[in-house]
């Protein structure tokens, strides 16, 4: 069962990683002013579907990273969670706390902080440390404005 387990980790992590190399390079594209594919793209443009699939796949990797790694602690279903914070699951909540997490500034966020200076998760938990592909997930999620995972 725990291997299963990892394999699914694993498998997270390489459609997170692929997922920021598409939208790094579209954010790449878009930023050096390159005209987004399509002459005279509008809302709704293939470019726009491809950025918003990567927003979403790119929520969707670090709400996946949250179960796996920091519900022990911080899940909604404890009758006391850590910190008080048992909300790590919804990311438009954990978005909206200023005091966590600074949309498109991960340096200025007390939640990346916390994942890059391997105090979260604390050793003791039993879920384990982050893997360098989730960190970085979740380092991209906060430069990339924190978007909220479909469905919640």
């Amino acid at each position: 069962m725990q291997r299963f387990r990892l394999l699914g980790f694993y498998l997270v992590g390489v459609v997170a990683v692929v997922g920021l190399a598409v939208w790094g390079v579209s954010l790449r594209r878009t930023a050096a002013g390159a005209p987004p594919s399509g002459a005279g793209a509008s809302q709704g443009s293939p470019t726009t579907a491809t950025t918003d699939a990567a927003a979403a796949n790119l929520a969707s990797a670090v709400r996946n990273i949250f179960s796996a790694k920091c519900t022990e602690c911080h899940g909604s279903d404890l009758p006391r969670p850590k910190a008080s914070f048992g909300y790590v699951l919804d990311l438009e909540r954990l978005a909206g706390n200023s005091h966590l997490v600074v949309p498109f500034k991960p340096d200025e966020s007390k939640l990346w902080q916390r994942v890059r200076d391997e105090e979260m998760p604390p050793a003791y938990a039993t879920a384990g440390s982050l893997t360098k592909e989730e960190k970085e997930a979740i380092r991209m999620w906060i430069e990339s404005g924190a978007p909220a995972a479909p469905g919640g």
